[in-house]
């Protein structure tokens, strides 16, 4: 029998930074019903987990998938205001806010593709919210997207058509048309996001898609 529930598991984990010890939500299964969204977003209820993909430690405030992992950081980092403050974004959503801090920590060590990884899923919350500072987000992802995106040789198609997402979520239809208009893919459903966000472009359309309107409609 398939399991079509999402499970949570109850763990306590001892923070890597400040040694606190505290109760955490762990995703133990899930599913995910319908299309995704055209930059991977998942469905439902999938994407209802999220809030088990990064944890804090409500001591330090230091954030993680796991707390317990090694941090390169150390305790003075996570108290600074710039951290407390995400840098002045006032996040809907303690998820978002996670994400974004997640990001800070990424952006200290000099990881250019995490950095870019918790900057999507921060996005992707503030969608979930309706909170207007995705456009900003997505506007900050770019320019890591930028800097990885000709360096992984294995995601770089998947790489692309968020980058075409990004462009056209944030208003830029020029750019879409003009980057993508010649572009093709291996993958023909890749090739069919990609005309898809070319038509909508055309139509100075921001508006957020899955794979439904592009597949079924």
């Amino acid at each position: 029998m398939v399991n079509t529930m999402t499970t949570i598991i109850p763990v306590n984990q001892k923070c890597s930074v400040c040694g606190y010890t505290s109760p955490q939500k762990v995703l133990g299964s899930t599913n995910s019903w319908g299309y995704p969204d055209l930059d991977f977003r998942p469905a439902p209820m999938q994407r209802d987990t999220m809030f088990t993909w990064i944890v804090e430690c409500p001591n330090c405030g230091y954030v993680a998938g796991n707390l317990e992992n090694g941090s390169e950081i150390r305790i003075d980092f996570v108290k600074r205001e710039g951290y407390l403050t995400c840098d002045g974004n006032e996040f809907i959503s303690d998820v978002a806010r996670r994400f974004y801090r997640r990001f800070m920590i990424e952006r200290e060590i000099g990881n250019d593709y995490q950095c870019f990884l918790n900057l999507h899923r921060c996005a992707w919350s503030c969608d979930d919210n309706e909170d207007p500072l995705a456009r900003d987000i997505r506007m900050l992802a770019m320019e890591y997207l930028d800097r990885i995106i000709d360096l992984d040789t294995n995601e770089r198609d998947a790489l692309l058509l968020i980058k075409a997402d990004f462009l056209r979520r944030t208003s830029q239809f020029d750019k879409v048309i003009e980057e993508f208009k010649d572009i093709t893919f291996d993958d023909e459903r890749y090739t069919q996001i990609i005309r898809f966000q070319i038509l909508k472009a055309s139509e100075s359309d921001s508006d957020c898609y899955t794979g439904k309107e592009v597949f079924e409609e």
